[in-house]
């Protein structure tokens, strides 16, 4: 079996408790990892409520069985960058962006 050695292995511990507290849990990874839910989740309950507004070739998924629609909206989102997925949401959120 290969393992690290002793001292390897402390710092691999030390290392990972770092990056845990320090970055993963770190409060403003945890609010943007919020916010980004909130954009997800926001698009997905549009885009299953309204697939007309998804762009040509993704709309005509309104006449699938609700698990077929749910499958294509989520196809769609997570092919989208982030910043397109920032740019979609104000574009359906925010009355000032035309859209």
């Amino acid at each position: 079996m290969i393992r690290f050695s002793d001292g390897i292995f402390t710092e691999l511990k030390e290392i990972r408790s770092f990056l845990y507290h320090r970055m993963y849990r770190h409060w403003t990874v945890q609010r943007m990892r919020r916010k980004a839910k909130r954009v997800v989740r926001e698009l997905f309950e549009t885009f299953l409520e309204a697939p007309e507004l998804l762009p040509e070739g993704w709309s005509q998924c309104g006449g699938l069985d609700d698990t077929a629609r749910a499958r294509a909206v989520s196809d769609y989102i997570s092919g989208m960058t982030d910043r397109f997925a920032l740019q979609e949401h104000r574009k359906l959120t925010d009355p000032l962006v035309k859209g």
